[in-house]
């Protein structure tokens, strides 16, 4: 047990210290090492723990919570959650003086602009990972459809899309 709570440990520093973009983009980086490095998650679990994560406040936090439980109960939930955030909160402790010379700073500036564009394709990644597991059949690929033109067309917010495909997809069950 202790050797999972240092792996936890540092598994979710590795992953608050080098995402940057937010939480989605940290998905391919958790699967990677969740579901493939350590098998604490399968892959169906490791989307729930994402979808989890998705309906509540702090996606990436529930979502390292969840993974820590599995793998470690209690104490394993509280090791990955400590470290998916600690690297941020070592930052921002840190930058808190320096934003204003941040800002001017242009190495920063383009390095910022050109990590931007590398967010992309971490979410994209993220899409296609979770697609993967996640559209197995004609009702989810309905869901996925409908979701998507919510979102895009008809500009409704995230939350009632989530709830809306959640509905459909507990009585289409049923």
């Amino acid at each position: 047990m202790i050797t999972t709570l240092f792996q936890l440990a540092w598994v979710f520093l590795k992953i608050g210290a080098c995402s940057f973009g937010g939480g989605i983009v940290m998905i391919p980086m958790i699967e990677q090492e969740v579901v493939n490095n350590y098998a604490w998650l399968t892959k169906t679990e490791f989307i729930d723990a994402v979808t989890l994560g998705q309906i509540t406040p702090g996606p990436v936090i529930i979502s390292g919570t969840f993974i820590g439980y599995k793998a470690c109960g209690i104490l394993g939930a509280i090791v990955a959650t400590a470290s998916v955030i600690l690297p941020s909160f070592i930052m921002i402790c840190l930058a808190t003086e320096m934003i204003k010379k941040f800002r001017e700073n242009k190495i920063l500036a383009n390095f910022l602009r050109g990590a931007r564009i590398a967010v992309i394709g971490m979410v994209f990644d993220a899409g296609v990972s979770i697609g993967r597991g996640s559209l197995v059949d004609t009702k989810t690929v309905l869901i996925a459809v409908a979701s998507i033109i919510c979102l895009f067309k008809y500009k409704l917010n995230p939350i009632w899309v989530l709830l809306g495909a959640g509905i459909v997809g507990l009585i289409w069950s049923g």
